[in-house]
C-alpha cells in the first residue's frame, strides 16, 4: 500500500464520519503522495495543482461529488498496484470510468471474475455446489454485496 493510497482511505473514512480529522487534508496529502511517488522532484504546491485542474477539495460540494474526488485520485494511486482499481471501483462504483466497446457483459463493468479452469477440474464438486450457492460462472453474475 502506497502512501498515497492510505491518505486517500483516511479521506473516505474521515469524510464519512468514522475516523477524526479533516477529509480535504486527507484528500491533499493523498493527491501530492500519488504524484510524488512518480515524480519525487514534484514541487508545485498540491492545493495549486488541483485548483488549476479543478479538482481542489471544496467542503461545500457533496459528499457524492467529494467522494467522486476521493475515487478518482484512489485510482490514480493504485497505478500498476495489481487489480486494485477494479476492486475499488467494484466497492464505491466510483470514479466514473468510460465503457469503451471491448467490455463484454453487454457493455457493463463486470461485476466479478470466473473460476479457473484448474479449479474447475481439479476440485469439481466443490466448485459445483459454490456455483449453486452463487449462481452462474460469468462476468456478469453479481458477488455476495452487490445482490439487492
Amino acid at each position: 500500500m502506497n502512501y498515497g493510497e492510505l491518505q486517500l482511505i483516511l479521506a473516505e473514512a474521515a469524510l464519512k464520519g468514522w475516523i477524526n480529522g479533516n477529509p480535504g487534508d486527507y484528500y491533499n496529502k493523498g493527491v501530492e503522495a500519488s504524484i510524488k511517488l512518480w515524480v519525487p522532484t514534484w514541487n508545485v504546491p498540491v492545493v495549486e495543482y488541483l485548483t488549476a485542474a479543478d479538482m481542489q477539495w471544496l467542503d461545500g460540494e457533496t459528499v457524492d461529488v467529494k467522494m467522486q474526488k476521493i475515487h478518482l485520485h484512489k485510482y490514480y494511486a493504485l497505478f500498476l498496484v495489481d487489480m486494485q482499481q477494479w476492486f475499488e471501483y467494484r466497492r464505491t462504483g466510483k470514479p466514473v470510468l468510460p465503457i469503451g466497446a471491448g467490455v463484454r457483459n453487454n457493455g457493463v463493468m463486470p461485476a466479478r471474475m470466473t473460476y479457473p479452469v484448474y479449479v474447475q477440474s481439479t476440485n469439481p464438486t466443490n466448485y459445483k455446489n459454490v456455483i449453486a450457492m452463487q449462481g452462474a460462472d460469468v462476468i456478469s453474475t453479481q458477488v455476495w454485496w452487490q445482490k439487492p
